[in-house]
């Protein structure tokens, strides 16, 4: 049997999440793992350990494949850190930030990390000293335009205030910033990088703060705009009663350049039905087009279910950006009678502007105890949300996640040589897959750096069979078949081919550019054809194979042996004089498996304006299977025919046993 063969390196095929990896090396306890990558998803991973005596930020980069590079050490010798921040932009490049205690008071350093991997150098982002100002809650933002920007809380002898500084493309700190008045205390700020509402524009930096507490709570914020200079503080709530005791704030944008804040605070509302009040913890959420200031009060809306007379109370809220997308945030729902419950939104654009929230998967089932949610996700709504569950004693807790996407829902918990684990963290690649990093802690409370990584390919092959019928041999009949991509990540064909008993009278067109690794929910159609060289039925099979296995489509047809006439002329249209004679050549050819009996090829043309040479009907006889006959025409062109009008000349071809063909030539009379 013949065997038509394309194929591409093999591959090895694996689905759903792999063994846990250690990344940190061996050494030293590790705790405080964080993860962070580009929209291709290769991260970095960086965690805390302590190494001389101290405590320092090391880190590896990890391809979304798993793959892990070489430990550096990214915070100074000689000193102890803690609370590690990282942020990558969708480049890969990154920044990794920490609170510096060996100073004359804690105070905020950053790493710059190029797309290539090099890290530079250790900068200090807030003042050092003096003694008892310390720093506290670092968050950091990036911009596309290799800006930066960094937040904090810093205690200045009296009050905590909201302190920034944004950062420039040569990673030198502008002016650090009170972002935050002195009127009230105020909690953790959340930073994030406003993307110019102009083409060219340079990157600003927007913080949102919580400050003072009951009836005279409120959210604020202020802007470093891309000069340097600042806008004025504004708080988002006329009232305070409106949103109480706020916390979680967290600052996002979406891909179109449009503000998304969301923070949780305490409400008191009033069930209508009853008159009665109750309370409700509300996640809210800002949301402003680009290019719109922030203005007092703001129009707030409730991220999270508010129904009358049932608490729903929120906490620890998380809120990201979506390289090319739209933000998504992950919260725990305490649950009325107990429990915990990890539930997730994202926002959705409706078009042709705005935007809405929806509540999206919950990334748990109903637990006795569950908190610090995170959540990571690409604009094609794949997404994983993990938290963790705390355990009878500190050190012994555990985590778990839920990848989820339009048409998945995947929870997970991870298991290897350890027996508890903390930290969880995720990146997820445009192409769907994912990575997840956490710290697990052995039996002897040993904490190291592990990683998973997730794909999930699928593979579908439409149709499963071609039926051809008959067809006439020698002809050729053209079917097409379409591969798709229809797993959670990409899927790679590594090879296309025909084989069978009937192999021979099959080919395919197209199948080359077939051999490659497919996006999700991407298709690649192929052709494949079938030219029976006799009356035998034909059997043969098309397989594609992929790293999932091989999908076929059997193939089925017979040879048709019948007389098939046909007729060509040339050339297709000639132009004379008038008296002038024009000539064409015709050929006839039976291109059947029969003799074609009684053949003859006669003309119809305008008599009065185009006069044929010799019979208007030419006979050819017996015609065999396979055979040619070329003829010559003359036609003169009469004083009749009317000048520029494209007169028809049909060549009709019959035979007493094929069906009749014809060919239509054009002439036309020119000049006088």
């Amino acid at each position: 049997a013949f065997t038509c063969l394309i194929l591409a390196s093999p591959s090895i095929a694996s689905a759903g999440w792999t063994a846990p990896v250690t990344v940190s090396g061996v050494g030293s306890s590790v705790s405080q793992t964080r993860v962070a990558g580009g929209s291709d998803g290769n991260s970095w991973v960086v965690w805390k350990r302590e190494v001389g005596g101290f405590d320092v930020i090391q880190g590896t980069r990890v391809t979304i494949d798993g793959a892990h590079g070489s430990i550096i050490t990214l915070s100074p010798a000689g000193q102890d850190v803690t609370d590690p921040v990282l942020v990558s932009r969708a480049d890969g490049s990154a920044m990794v930030g920490w609170t510096n205690k060996s100073g004359t008071s804690d105070f905020m350093q950053t790493v710059a990390i190029a797309a290539d991997g090099t890290a530079g150098s250790v900068v200090d982002r807030s003042t050092n000293g003096p003694a008892g100002q310390d720093a506290k809650d670092l968050s950091i933002a990036l911009g596309d335009d290799g800006t930066a920007g960094a937040s904090w809380l810093r205690y200045n002898g009296s009050i905590w205030v909201a302190q920034a500084v944004m950062v420039g493309t040569d990673g030198s700190s502008g002016t650090i910033q009170d972002m935050s008045g002195t009127e009230a205390a105020v909690g953790a700020p959340d930073i994030g990088a406003a993307p110019p509402s102009t083409v060219g524009g340079s990157y600003a930096y927007r913080v949102f703060w919580p400050q003072g507490s009951g009836t005279s709570s409120n959210v604020g914020t202020r802007q470093i705009n891309a000069d340097g200079t600042t806008t004025d503080v504004v708080l988002l709530f006329a009232d305070g009663a409106a949103c109480q005791d706020p916390f979680d704030v967290n600052v996002t944008y979406s891909s179109g350049g449009d503000l998304n804040a969301f923070w949780v605070c305490y409400r008191q509302n009033t069930d209508t039905s009853t008159g009665t009040e109750y309370y409700n913890w509300s996640a809210q959420w800002l949301r402003l087009s680009s290019g719109i200031p922030v203005t007092s009060p703001a129009v707030v809306s409730n991220a999270s279910p508010t129904e009358p007379g049932v608490p729903y109370k929120i906490v620890g809220l998380y809120a990201t950006q979506v390289f090319g997308g739209q933000p998504v945030v992950a919260w725990t729902h305490e649950l009325d009678g107990g429990g915990d419950r990890m539930e997730t939104g994202r926002v959705v654009p409706i078009l042709p502007i705005g935007a809405a929230f929806q509540a999206w998967a919950n990334a748990s089932p109903d637990l006795a105890a569950a908190g610090d949610p995170v959540i990571a996700a690409n604009s094609s709504a794949a997404a994983v949300s993990g938290y963790t569950i705390p355990g009878a004693l500190p050190g012994q807790s555990s985590v778990s996640w839920t990848r989820f996407s339009n048409s998945s829902y995947e929870p997970f918990t991870p298991t290897g040589s350890f027996l508890y684990s903390a930290d969880p963290g995720f990146s997820v690649a445009s192409n769907g897959k994912s990575l997840a990093a956490f710290t697990g802690i052995d039996g002897s409370s040993v904490g190291s750096a592990r990683v998973m990584t997730y794909t999930s390919p699928g593979i579908r092959l439409d149709p499963n069979g071609f039926n051809y019928g008959k067809v006439d041999i020698g002809e050729s009949n053209s079917r097409f078949a379409t591969i798709k991509s229809n797993g959670q990540t990409p899927a790679e064909v590594t090879g296309i081919s025909i084989s069978g008993p009937g192999a021979a009278s099959y080919s395919l067109s197209g199948a080359t550019s077939c051999v490659k690794t497919l996006d999700t929910n991407s298709t690649c159609q192929f052709g494949v054809k079938f030219k029976p060289g006799s009356t035998a039925s034909q059997n043969a099979t098309v397989t594609v194979s992929t790293e999932v296995g091989v999908r076929q489509i059997s193939l089925t047809g017979r040879g048709l042996n019948r007389t098939r006439n046909r007729i060509t002329v040339a050339p297709g249209s000639r132009s004379a004089r008038k008296g002038k004679v024009v000539r064409f050549k015709v050929k006839a050819k039976n291109v059947g498996g029969v003799t074609s009996n009684s053949t003859r090829i006669c003309v119809n043309l305008q008599k009065r304006a185009l006069k044929l040479a010799g019979n208007r009907c030419r006979s050819l006889g017996s015609l065999p299977a396979g055979a040619t006959r070329n003829l010559s025409y003359r036609i003169r062109v009469t004083w009749r025919a009317r000048r520029g009008v494209r007169l028809p000349v049909t060549f009709v071809m019959r035979a007493n046993n094929a069906v009749v063909r014809q060919v239509v030539a054009r002439v036309w009379r020119k000049g006088n």
